[in-house]
């Protein structure tokens, strides 16, 4: 066992860095071929964290240290932990250095995976060719790399998408043409190429537009329908465009019933909502519940009772429907690495221990059930839900006391506070979105300033879970409040998309269309109604759970 600790202690200290630490430079020198042996013939996680501190011994054999590199790297890319320093592009530049270095093929495919950096695409024209090269900067997106590289007259596909994903889109008119000759789905992308130069046109009803029709139309497909419906309708070809979308995709039929309730035409609009909530899209339940309400309004009972019960998950709440709870998950016992995780954690190792389950977890997914009440345990609680996904082990109930005392503190039901930390993070206290939301509450900056104010104190750092919790809270029944003229779950309802959209965008659209359902239906931005959805299932599935 004293390889064990002496690892977890070098994990302790060395985990977020390639560099070892200063402390470590003297025990290094009693330990290294310690660590070596256990990198040849360990076991585990262990083994996988020997080999990368090894990598930059120059005293290791090169196609050995290349051997770890590359290994280490497919672990990170394997397990996505959302966690600082497990990020699997600083192991691949490492690993395609050394694998450069000595001469390993799978050089190659570890460059791949850095595109589109220049130096990945250096080292990929001296590496590759043909084939092989012209599909990876094209999946890379080096798409001028590749328009040097393509030679003319060959893969018209690849050259055509390169031009258009660089926004040439009349310079790949002619590529697309010659894709379409060997291939009907080459008039998909001419279809929307010609569209995109409509749009530049003074006049939208170009004969760009006239052109990308028609292309689109020697397409058959659904994908090629519902751009034809947008065209038309962008053209003002209204009726045109519904029957276009009405043999496109899910989409295109949620356009197409919509358009329809705004031209009157609502019982043609409820037959669409229902044929879209009999399917499996993402639209289904936002279907139902919108013919739920057309039926009602046109006194069609049947039509209203088959809408009821295609509503599922969330939305049903809304509707008096009694949430289902979410599939048990698989009976499991405890996995080998328990008592192990147990004593890393009496250890204070907790970065060892999650190293720990993540490669339990990424060697056998078919033991979830067992690990991730693990990582729960660590507080991994990103990793743990997607990997238990869609059971009820999917809905932990972290931060138990903070988040059952601050949402009574506001008069908020906890299980809904719940539901809104599981959609914005899952939990993590580190999160960071694309567009600067941090922590639980997925704050911006000016959200959190103001909530700051509502309180009436300095703000508090966001990444701090309790204060994150005690702000989300606070926000959440002041959005509440601001909802006032509802009542119930509509009340929700209108504070849980005014967290994601705005209390502004919200109350002004509602006041626009005339109520809350109808804004629900017919607001600008998708996102919104996604997120009600979500967190209205994620509170019809606490709401069946202790």
């Amino acid at each position: 066992m004293r390889w064990l600790l002496v690892l977890s202690w070098i994990a302790f200290t060395s985990c977020r860095s390639q560099a070892l630490p200063e402390p470590f430079a003297s025990l290094e020198r009693g330990v290294a071929e310690e660590v070596r042996q256990v990198a040849l013939g360990g076991e585990g996680y262990a083994r996988m964290l020997s080999g990368w501190l090894l990598v930059d011994r120059e005293e290791v054999p090169l196609a050995e240290r290349a051997e770890y590199a590359w290994r280490y790297a497919l672990f990170l890319e394997g397990v996505k932990a959302f966690e600082p320093g497990w990020e699997a592009k600083d192991a691949w530049r490492k690993a395609a250095r050394l694998l450069l270095e000595a001469q390993d093929p799978r050089a190659f495919s570890a460059w791949e995976r850095l595109l589109p950096e220049r130096e990945a695409v250096a080292a990929l024209l001296s590496l590759g060719e043909g084939e092989r090269l012209w599909e990876a900067l094209f999946q890379g997106r080096a798409y001028e790399a590749l328009l040097q590289v393509l030679p003319l007259g060959v893969r018209p596909d690849l050259r055509a998408q390169a031009l258009f994903r660089l926004g040439r889109y009349g310079e790949a008119l002619p590529f697309y043409r010659e894709w379409a000759r060997r291939d009907p789905r080459g008039y998909l992308g001419l279809g929307y190429a010609l569209w995109r130069l409509g749009r530049r046109a003074a006049s939208p009803s170009g004969e760009h537009l006239e052109e990308a029709l028609e292309a689109l139309a020697r397409y058959d497909h659904p994908e090629s329908r519902y751009a034809q419906g947008r065209i038309l309708e962008e053209m003002g070809r209204i009726l045109e465009a519904v029957e276009a979308y009405r043999r496109s995709t899910p989409e295109g039929l949620w356009r197409a019933a919509g358009i329809l309730e705004r031209q009157g035409l609502v019982r043609q609009a409820l037959a669409l909502y229902l044929d879209l909530g009999r399917g499996g899209s993402p639209y289904a339940d936002d279907a139902a519940l919108r013919a739920y309400l057309l039926a009602g309004e046109l006194g069609l009972a049947e039509s209203r009772r088959e809408a009821l019960n295609l509503v599922q998950g969330g939305l049903g709440l809304l509707l008096g429907k009694e949430p289902l709870p979410p599939p048990p998950a698989p009976s499991s016992s405890p996995p080998p690495e328990a008592s192990l995780v147990e004593a890393l954690v009496a250890f204070g190792k907790e970065a060892w221990a999650r190293g720990v389950v993540r490669y339990a977890l990424w060697q056998r997914p078919q033991e979830w059930p067992a690990l991730v009440p693990l990582l729960y345990r660590l507080g991994a609680y990103r990793e743990g839900i997607r990997a238990a996904w869609p059971t009820a082990l999917a809905y932990p109930r972290p931060y138990r006391e903070w988040v059952e005392g601050y949402a009574r503190r506001e008069g908020l039901d906890p299980n809904l506070l719940y539901a809104l930390l599981h959609v914005e993070s899952r939990f993590d206290p580190l999160a960071v979105s694309p567009t600067g939301a941090l922590g639980l509450g997925q704050f911006l900056r000016s959200t959190w300033e103001d909530v700051a104010r509502m309180l009436g104190e300095p703000p508090a750092d966001p990444f701090d879970p309790e204060a994150s919790i005690r702000y989300a809270a606070r926000y959440l029944r002041w959005l509440m409040e601001r909802c006032a003229a509802y009542g119930g779950l509509e009340q929700v309802a209108c504070a849980v998309t005014a967290y994601n959209g705005g209390i502004g965008y919200t109350l002004r659209g509602i006041a626009r269309e005339g109520n809350l359902y109808a804004f629900l239906r017919f607001q600008e931005r998708d996102e919104p109604r996604e997120y009600l959805a979500k967190v209205l299932s994620a509170y019809a599935a606490y709401l069946t759970l202790p």
